[in-house]
C-alpha cells in the first residue's frame, strides 16, 4: 500500500492539460530580421519589371529624373535583378575603402544565394541576373527647374541682370558602371555523370558605383523587401521608404506622376490604361502598409493622387533591430 501510495503522489506532480501543451507549442523564437542598402536613386527610377531583352532601357522618374540602363547583352530586370543589386550596394556602403573598387567573393553559387536567402532552385534566375550586371551601366539625368535672385547669376548673365527672379533649370548627369570586372569558374565532370558546378565567384565593382552608394543609398528591411513578390511593389515600397526619411510633414503626389514613375505607359496617347495601372499601384500600396509598413500613413481615398504623411521610420542606418546581410556569409 504505501508503495502504490508514492507513486501516485510522484506522478500527480507534474499536472498535464492542453492548456499547458498549447502554451509551448505556440512560443516560437521571432524570425530574425534582415537589413540592406539600395541606392536611393533606384527608389525614384528602377530597372524593368520583366526581362526586356533589349540592350538598352529608359525610365522617367520623380523629381526631373531619367534613369538609362545599358549593357551590351541584356539590361538586368525583375525581382531578382532587384535582390542582387541591393546585395551589391550593401557591400559598396561597408567598404572600408572608399571611392574606390569594391572586391566581393563567393565560393560557390550557393553562398550567393544564401547571402541573398533564396533557396538553390534560385541559382539559374540570379546567375542571369550577374550576367546582365557584368557589363552593365546606367546613366541618369535630371533636371530641375527653380525661380531665384537675378543677382545670384550675375556672373554669367549680361549686365544689368534682372532686379526680380529668373528661371533655372539645373542639369545634373552622370554614367556609372556597375562592375569593373566579374570572374567565375565552370567545372564540369568529364564522364558526364554529375553535371557541373559554378563557383570561386569574384565581382569587382567599380570605384564610381561604390562612391555613388556610399553617397546615396537608403537602409531598407530586407526580409520584407525580399517577401514582397511583384517587381513594382518592392519599388513601391524601397521609394515609401526612400521618402519618408525626407518628409517633414505630408505631400501629394499626382496620379499621373505615380503612374509615370512605376508603370509608365508604353503609349502616352493610351489614356485609358491610366486608371487601370494607378489602380495596381493602389493595391501594392494597401498590401505593404497591410502586411509590411502598417506604420505608414497615407491617403489614398483621392482619385487623383495619394497623400504622402510623416510616418515612423521603419529601419534606420546601424539599426540594432536587423543584422546585416552580409553578416552570415
Amino acid at each position: 500500500m504505501g508503495r502504490k501510495r508514492i507513486e501516485s503522489e510522484t506522478t500527480s506532480l507534474i499536472p498535464l492539460d492542453n492548456s499547458t501543451t498549447e502554451l509551448f507549442k505556440s512560443f516560437k523564437p521571432a524570425p530574425a530580421l534582415y537589413m540592406s542598402y539600395i541606392p536611393s536613386f533606384f527608389t525614384t527610377a528602377s530597372l524593368p519589371f520583366k526581362n526586356v531583352n533589349k540592350t538598352t532601357f529608359t525610365r522617367k522618374g520623380s523629381q526631373g529624373v531619367t534613369l538609362t540602363l545599358t549593357s551590351p547583352t541584356n539590361v538586368p530586370f525583375g525581382k531578382f535583378g532587384r535582390l542582387l543589386l541591393s546585395v551589391l550596394t550593401t557591400h559598396a556602403v561597408l567598404s572600408k575603402e572608399k571611392n574606390a573598387p569594391v572586391m566581393i567573393e563567393y565560393k560557390s553559387l550557393a553562398d550567393l544565394l544564401k547571402e541573398l536567402q533564396l533557396p538553390k532552385q534560385r541559382g539559374k534566375e540570379v546567375k542571369e541576373q550577374l550576367e546582365c550586371f557584368k557589363n552593365a551601366a546606367f546613366c541618369f539625368e535630371q533636371r530641375i527647374e527653380t525661380l531665384q535672385a537675378g543677382y545670384l547669376f550675375e556672373d554669367i548673365m549680361e549686365k544689368p541682370y534682372p532686379k526680380g527672379d529668373v528661371r533655372v533649370e539645373t542639369v545634373t548627369t552622370g554614367n556609372i558602371r556597375f562592375t569593373t570586372g566579374v570572374q567565375y569558374q565552370k567545372v564540369t565532370d568529364t564522364s558526364e555523370k554529375n553535371g557541373s558546378w559554378v563557383g570561386n565567384f569574384k565581382i569587382l565593382l567599380s570605384g564610381e558605383f561604390a562612391a555613388f552608394c556610399q553617397e546615396h543609398a537608403v537602409p531598407i528591411n530586407y526580409t520584407v523587401y525580399k517577401e514582397i513578390s511583384s517587381a513594382a511593389g518592392k519599388d513601391i515600397y524601397a521609394w515609401l521608404v526612400y521618402r519618408n526619411n525626407g518628409l517633414k510633414d505630408k505631400v501629394f503626389i499626382p496620379r499621373d506622376k505615380l503612374v509615370e514613375q512605376f508603370m509608365p505607359l508604353s503609349d502616352e496617347n493610351d489614356r485609358k490604361l491610366l486608371s487601370v495601372y494607378y489602380s495596381r499601384i493602389i493595391d501594392e500600396i494597401k498590401n505593404i502598409k497591410e502586411k509590411y509598413y502598417p506604420e505608414l500613413k497615407v491617403d489614398i481615398t483621392s482619385s487623383a493622387g495619394i497623400t504622402l504623411y510623416k510616418s515612423p521610420t521603419p529601419i534606420l542606418k546601424d539599426d540594432t533591430r536587423y543584422a546585416l546581410i552580409t553578416s552570415n556569409i
